[in-house]
């Protein structure tokens, strides 16, 4: 009997034990899954307790400024053409839309009565140059006075004026093109009457035109005539590139703004008088730079700029000296040579000697 329980007695230990120690087991697999998910929770630590980071390299290049301003396209060559004469209008000779050259003929006013008037001196004229002429030979034959060879001569020559002048009056009857250019408008009609302090046509040559901006004068020593700019006109999604052809001599003192003139090429004629144009004007320019996003920029309390830059698997912080700033782009005036990994993503999770990969 002794022995019996003894045996029993020693099986239940041994069940004992297998129990604790598969409890063991099972508890110790539970707490290495969990410290498990911790770390696959953090994407920017590796095992290493390196932090990931994205990086970009740098490399020298041409860089500048661009300021802008607003200015309006002009044409020399746009003109309202008024009627010299009154009187009622006989004939237009073109429709709006029309190509014109210079010299043509665009509207008539009736001249019957300068045109009579005309007539009937030429007739007077006929005689009194006959008249002239036959005072003229005899008295280069010593026949007859002086006084009726004068008084001859100065009836034709007066009659020639007249005439001249009545002739100057009838041309006053008709509007001619000052210009090559294309008809606008017409504002009259046949048949009404011509009115010299009223409009009847405008007239614009398309083929030159060019821009008239007021730029401030802080930028008088930083621009001059031609420099490169882009002239855009946003109600047409349409850009030129041209240059500033004059710079003038004039400060508004009401605005201390002086004018600028851009020659604009308008071949296809898309470009109008008083058409917006927003003027993108190059005020800085400098060759084979450093150049970086200015949002990778950090500041440290004491106000010294800098960034981070990676090699070898280290995190690097390198002090800046920035200089001009142009469309979320910086010039790097000192600090960075130009051949450096940048770090992107991540700059602001880690210190200077930080371990770092980087994400491709």
């Amino acid at each position: 009997m002794k022995i019996r329980q003894s045996t029993q007695t020693n099986s239940i230990m041994r069940y004992s034990l297998l129990t604790i120690t598969a409890a063991i087991v099972l508890t110790s697999c539970g707490g290495g899954e969990s410290s498990e998910q911790v770390a696959s929770n953090d994407s920017t630590i590796t095992a290493e307790n390196t932090t990931v980071i994205t990086a970009m390299q740098l490399a020298r290049t041409d860089f500048s400024h661009y300021f802008t301003v607003q200015g309006l396209v002009e044409a020399d060559q746009n003109a309202q053409l008024f009627p010299e004469a009154a009187g009622k209008i006989t004939s237009i000779s073109v429709k709006e839309g029309d190509t014109v050259s210079k010299g043509q003929t665009l509207m008539t006013i009736d001249s019957k009565i300068v045109t009579n008037q005309i007539n009937e001196l030429k007739s007077r004229l006929q005689l009194a140059k006959l008249i002239y002429e036959k005072q003229e030979s005899l008295w280069s034959q010593e026949i007859g006075s002086e006084i009726q060879y004068l008084e001859a001569k100065n009836n034709y020559e007066s009659l020639e004026n007249s005439l001249e002048t009545l002739e100057a009056q009838k041309s006053l009857y008709i509007v001619s093109a000052p210009f090559s250019g294309e008809v606008d408008e017409i504002n009259p009609k046949v048949g009404e009457m011509a009115n010299p302090a009223m409009p009847a046509f405008r007239l614009i040559n398309m083929n030159s035109v060019y821009i008239k901006a007021d730029v401030t004068e802080g930028y008088l020593g930083k621009i001059k005539a031609g420099d490169a700019v882009v002239a855009a006109f946003p109600s047409m999604g349409h850009e030129v590139e041209t240059k500033i052809g004059r710079i003038g001599n004039f400060i508004n003192p009401n605005n201390r703004t002086f004018k600028i003139t851009l020659d604009l090429p308008n071949s296809d004629k898309i470009l109008r008088p008083n058409l917006l144009a927003e003027i993108s004007i190059r005020d800085y320019a400098s060759d084979s730079t450093v150049v970086i996003p200015s949002a990778l920029i950090q500041i440290t309390p004491t106000g010294q700029e800098f960034v981070y830059t990676v090699a070898d698997g280290v995190a690097k912080k390198v002090e800046i000296t920035t200089g001009i700033t142009y469309q979320s782009n910086v010039e790097i005036t000192e600090g960075l040579i130009g051949t450096e990994m940048l770090i992107e993503r991540g700059a602001r999770s880690v210190k200077d000697g930080d371990k770092v990969a980087i994400q491709s």
